[in-house]
């Protein structure tokens, strides 16, 4: 027994001098690691704004994925929705509509209750395609996870909420609920202000507006963002270099969007779906606020006949034993393939949503799940939503300042980490790529710039100081271990 304390004191302190060799190598890349859960979320949770015309069938059954932060002083802990489909930051009142007659069972925030928290104007106003609204005030405040602390971040606190969940948005700036939602109901540039991941650059804690997403697979718990780098041993083969292109419903770079060029089922052999030529390629969007993926009402048509999927008061269903299936949905963009496999699309049926069909005199019969893909509202035109049921497979790089998105078949359960820096500058994702020994990025068409005009994808020579090396900073710590023990620790990691 004696030893096995001994050993776990050990081990206490090696990952305490872990953390202090970390922050203190010159190699250790400038970079914010922050896990998420995976949280099933009560009836009514979905964070969409309303611009976006589609209709989200699957949102009873909804899982979210929420980071937990603190904000104020002294701190308040909540939890916040990851949203890449908006920007904003924001929070609900213990008081609004939301809190006081449903429930806010991610927190609630006070700003009168915090010390740093600084008055800026009454502006804030989101609205949700069917969760509701939220208005109230812009305020700044100081917030912390990650062990980092953003400071006088601008934020919305919602003192007039019918949101269930608090959201974090880290798209474009130009998606801010103030430019998108000005008062005369026209696009307004006018209060655009610094969200999140631009402040966190302002501020020095990563050198880039970027960010990596890994959400594992469907039945994990957790997964992660990564501010500022890549993490390479989370992805398998090429990471491909996508542009961001313009959102077909505002005619603005103001989204996540990029084109999709094919879908097509694999069943055992590779079945093209048959759908109109010209609805190819499409906008798409990738949105971790959405838990579905939406595609155009002829690709709709034929996944449900090929996976006898049926359409009963506005859900999809399918049998349960199709989650078990080795057939995947494809998902093309122009060389690069992400397979969703059936388990990440079907979803079983929760007490609530058999509740909700038993209301309207609707029955499900035993082993009939809910389907994760929907038909756009709009039939064949609009922008396609790829929400998490597509991005647990895949791991996606957001590149806000080179507008890039890099994708690839994410790896699932890795073990272990190598963190690859995406510094300032033109270079983004490739650049960042070539000081790693992952296979080398390729790139697919050009890359819009700020004003609107194409370049050609920008190729940089940078140094390798920003690939943190693992094995390097464990035999640190080990040979710091031998000097402080008198032992000798093997250092063949």
């Amino acid at each position: 027994m004696k030893s096995i304390v001994g050993c776990k004191a050990l081990c206490l302190l090696i990952l305490d001098l872990t953390s202090v060799v970390f922050a203190s190598s010159a190699s250790a890349p400038k970079a914010v690691a922050f896990e998420f859960e995976r949280k099933r979320a009560p009836p009514g949770t979905l964070s969409k704004r309303s611009n976006v015309d589609v209709t989200l069938l699957n949102t009873q059954n909804a899982f979210i994925y929420v980071a937990n932060v603190s904000v104020g002083s002294p701190p308040q802990n909540v939890s916040m929705q990851i949203d890449t489909g908006s920007s904003d930051f924001w929070i609900n009142t213990a008081d609004s509509v939301q809190c006081t007659q449903r429930s806010c069972p991610f927190g609630t925030y006070s700003a009168n209750a915090s010390t740093s928290s600084k008055y800026l104007n009454s502006n804030f106003i989101a609205t949700y395609v069917i969760d509701g609204n939220a208005t109230g005030d812009f305020i700044t405040d100081d917030v912390s996870f990650a062990g980092v602390t953003v400071k006088g971040l601008q934020m919305g606190v919602g003192y007039n909420s019918t949101c269930l969940a608090n959201i974090w948005g880290i798209s474009y700036p130009a998606a801010e609920a103030i430019v998108a939602f000005s008062p005369n109901g026209t696009y307004n540039s006018a209060g655009m202000y610094n969200n999140s991941v631009l402040q966190m650059v302002s501020q020095g804690l990563i050198q880039s507006p970027t960010y990596s997403l890994w959400m594992n697979d469907v039945a994990a718990s957790a997964g992660s963002i990564l501010f500022g780098a890549i993490d390479t041993a989370k992805f398998q083969g090429p990471l491909q270099v996508l542009p961001i292109v313009t959102d077909p419903t505002s005619g603005k770079l103001d989204a996540l969007v990029v084109n999709l060029t094919s879908i097509s089922l694999s069943t055992g052999g590779n079945v093209p779906l048959s759908v109109n030529a010209t609805e190819f390629p499409q906008a798409a969007i990738l949105d971790t606020g959405t838990p579905t993926i939406t595609v155009p009402t002829d690709v709709f048509t034929n996944i449900a006949s090929q996976f006898n999927v049926t359409v009963v008061q506005g859900v999809a269903l399918c049998d349960c034993a199709l989650a078990n299936s080795t057939a995947t949905v494809d998902f093309g963009f122009a060389g690069l393939n992400i397979s969703v496999p059936m388990k990440s699309i079907v979803e079983v049926p929760t007490a609530v949503d058999l509740a909700l069909f038993a209301h309207t005199s609707q029955q499900l019969p035993p082993g009939t799940c809910i389907f994760g893909i929907d038909p756009l509202s709009t039939g064949n035109i609009g922008t396609m939503l790829l929400g998490d049921s597509f991005l647990r497979s895949a791991y996606v790089v957001y590149d806000l300042a080179n507008n890039q998105i890099g994708m690839a078949a994410t790896n699932f359960n890795p073990k272990g980490s190598s963190i690859v820096e995406i510094a300032a500058g033109s270079g983004g994702i490739a650049a960042a790529l070539k000081t790693s020994a992952s296979p080398s990025p390729t790139t697919s068409g050009s890359m819009p710039s700020a004003t609107g005009t194409s370049s050609s994808v920008p190729t940089a020579t940078p140094t390798s100081a920003g690939v943190l090396s693992v094995r390097g900073e464990w035999k640190q710590v080990l040979a710091l271990l031998g000097v402080l023990t008198g032992l000798t620790f093997s250092t063949m990691l």
